[in-house]
């Protein structure tokens, strides 16, 4: 007896045929197989209505039919099963009660019911990976460690002479002095043949990247750490007329009407530079213009210039290659950028910070009322010096003059872009030359308003430029606004120094082993943050209600309560926050290439981390620089058994996964019977035994 077809399989072959995917959509056929054949070879035109048997079943739904009753055939228990199944079930019943009229039904119309059920809600889970940790989990990076090697791609199968024999990958140990920090870091050695493009063009950009906001807060933390922070922030503005400047070296039709021949715009006839021979370097001057004589010989030596009548230079022999492709180029006169107006605004208040300044006026108050009036007395405010020790005694030089500048241009309430700049300077005055200090200010910008500031918070500096652009209260979706040049721009004098590399590791399995750590510090720093998400929902909605109360007018008592509640929670989080940090240890599951160690003791966190990397995780400890055999030596004995440990749990799980997973089996007669049994508490059938 040949195999039996499963009953799901014949009714979706049967829904498929009906559909007309596998046969014709005429299901009522005329004529048979053998007439329709006879019909085709010509022997009769037509058959009589008498030879044909109308109301015939097709082949196909007759196969499907007798298919269907031999399944159920096949199925369907004996009467005697079914009558030694209820008797059972009524022998063991829990309670008193008729049967149920529910009509039973086998484990796999349970199953194509839930089937169909779970079918029609859809699929409650997205298609796409929400996340990529089933692939990069810190098992995986250990289990692919022996399995790849790190290695240049070389074109062709050629290798450069003047590569690196090193692998291109490598785990470094760098010191940054200033701050006293420790970290290691994967680097990556890109080598000669793949270099980037150079940059090319005009440069546009819509904000400010993560690296630039690191940037920004480095070079603040650097300034607050060794040279005491910035201390005023200064916001700047545009007018209409420098906006249309921005915007495409645009002017005003009122001032283009009456500027007379001067027009924004600039033509100018573009030139040939000459060369002399293949060994000299091109003359910035130009001989010859677009008009000149050309050739695609290249001619060494020195070349007659061809003069026409009136002594103008006609073109001397000049290759096609260096051919102006247009003729003419348009200069845009009035166009500029946010970046070369602040670095105009910056240079002159570095010559006024650095040579002194003249105040036209002071603020003065009145001894009797107490009252500020204006003193149009000048006063001479001295340049600021720094001495510098040398073998002959201090000597006197400018001081440095620390900024940081970030643009943005967000839409205003009518659409249109609002370009503003905000600089943050580390620069003071007395409170009675402000004034004569901010007049100067603006008086040098000339393009609008410009607001200062006095930061009360020096150490916090960085904060206050990045949550002014929006960048750290909307994160990626703020909107900054398309700039074009540059967008932010930090004093060679307060960049913070890069870190500086102390040692040298292959890199092996150590990114498995910073994924590993931060998955432990950030189930550690997990309660601390759901602490953190309280106090800032109570906070919220604290300032809400003290919104709402300050509308109806509630008692100056109860918004008292309602601001020393919001100072509290404040003040809670804060110390939160101080825990999260208490480790200093930063390392994230995010980045697997980073771990850095702060404080005082970094240094011997840093030998920690290094010792128990490489003993109780396996870690090689290659160093480049030096033999570090008899630390690695050291690190094995002292971690070795918790190595083991660690190897045997690995093991262990990996068994787990590679079980055969275990098939079910149930019972007929016992699944009916509970199924039956639920049906019949669901519908109020049963009556209880015990009372």
């Amino acid at each position: 007896m040949g195999s039996i077809r499963p009953q799901d399989e014949i009714k979706k072959n049967d829904a498929c045929f009906r559909a007309g995917f596998l046969g014709s959509k005429i299901q009522v056929q005329p004529y048979s197989q053998q007439e329709m054949q006879l019909l085709e070879a010509g022997l009769f035109k037509k058959l009589p209505v008498y030879d044909r048997v109308l109301n015939r079943k097709s082949k196909h739904v007759t196969e499907v039919e007798i298919a269907t009753e031999h399944f159920e055939k096949l199925n369907r228990p004996p009467e005697h099963v079914r009558e030694a199944a209820a008797r059972i079930a009524e022998d063991y019943r829990l309670v008193n009660g008729r049967k149920s009229p529910t009509q039973k039904m086998d484990s796999r119309k349970w199953d194509i019911r839930n089937t169909l059920r779970v079918l029609g809600r859809g699929t409650p889970y997205p298609i796409e990976l929400a996340s990529t940790e089933s692939h990069f989990s810190q098992d995986v990076l250990y289990g692919s460690t022996g399995q790849s090697t790190a290695a240049i791609l070389h074109e062709k199968g050629k290798r450069n002479d003047d590569e690196s024999k090193l692998a291109p990958v490598s785990f470094q140990v760098q010191h940054r002095e200033w701050s006293g920090q420790y970290r290691g870091q994967v680097v990556t050695q890109t080598p000669v043949s793949n270099a980037p493009d150079a940059n090319a063009g005009e440069r546009f950009s819509e904000k400010l990247t993560s690296r630039s906001v690191s940037k920004i807060f480095e070079s603040a933390a650097y300034t607050s750490t060794c040279h005491g922070g910035f201390t005023t922030f200064l916001t700047l503005t545009f007018n209409k007329e420098q906006r249309l400047r921005i915007f495409g070296g645009l002017a005003d039709p009122s001032d283009v009407s009456s500027i007379g021949a001067h027009h924004p715009v600039r033509f100018r006839r573009n030139m040939v530079t000459y060369k002399s021979s293949e060994f000299v370097k091109r003359t910035e001057s130009p001989v010859c213009n677009i008009g000149g004589a050309y050739t695609s010989i290249a001619i060494d030596g020195q070349m007659p210039k061809l003069m026409n009548a009136s002594g103008e230079i006609a073109g001397d022999y000049c290759l096609l290659s260096q051919k102006p492709k247009a003729e003419f180029t348009i200069d845009k006169i009035l166009e500029t950028t946010i970046g070369k107006e602040v670095s105009r605004l910056l240079d002159g208040l570095k010559k006024m910070y650095q040579r002194g300044w003249l105040a036209d006026h002071t603020v003065q108050t009145d001894k009797h009322s107490h009252a500020k009036y204006s003193d149009l007395t000048h006063e001479q405010v001295p340049p600021h010096f720094k001495s510098i020790p040398t073998d002959f005694g201090p000597s006197f030089m400018k001081d440095d003059f620390h900024y940081i500048w970030v643009a943005e241009c967000p839409a205003n309430e009518d659409g249109e872009p609002n370009p503003h700049v905000h600089v943050l300077l580390r620069w003071t005055v007395e409170p009675h030359l402000f004034s004569a200090w901010a007049k100067r200010f603006e008086k040098i910008w000339g393009h609008g308003f410009a607001k200062l500031e006095r930061i009360r918070e020096p150490k916090a500096a960085g904060s206050y430029i990045i949550k002014a652009v929006g960048y750290a209260a909307k994160g990626d979706n703020a909107e900054q606004g398309l700039i074009r040049g540059n967008r932010y721009n930090i004093a060679k004098c307060s960049r913070a120094p890069a870190w500086e590399c102390i040692a040298s590791f292959e890199a092996d399995n150590i990114t498995a082993i910073i994924k590993e750590l931060g998955y432990r510090l950030e189930r550690w720093k997990k309660p601390l943050e759901r602490t953190l998400n309280r106090l800032s929902y109570q906070k919220r909605q604290t300032i809400k209600a003290k919104a709402t109360a300050i509308k109806k007018g509630e008692p100056e008592d109860k918004l008292k309560k309602m601001q020393s509640r919001i100072i509290r929670l404040e003040k809670q989080a804060l110390n939160v926050k101080k825990e999260m940090k208490s480790r200093q240890v930063h390392v994230s599951t995010a980045n697997n290439f980073s771990i850095s160690f702060d404080g005082k003791e970094a240094k011997d966190k840093l030998d920690d981390f290094l010792m128990w990397a490489a003993g109780a995780r396996g870690w090689g400890m290659d160093c480049r620089d030096m033999d570090l055999s008899e630390l690695k030596n050291e690190a094995d004995g002292f971690y070795h058994d918790r190595f083991i440990q660690f190897k045997d749990k690995q093991a262990y799980w990996q068994a787990v996964l590679n079980d055969p997973i275990p098939i079910e089996t149930h019972d007929e007669n016992e699944l009916s019977y509970w199924k039956s049994f639920t049906a019949d508490y669901l519908e109020g059938r049963l009556t209880p035994m015990l009372r």
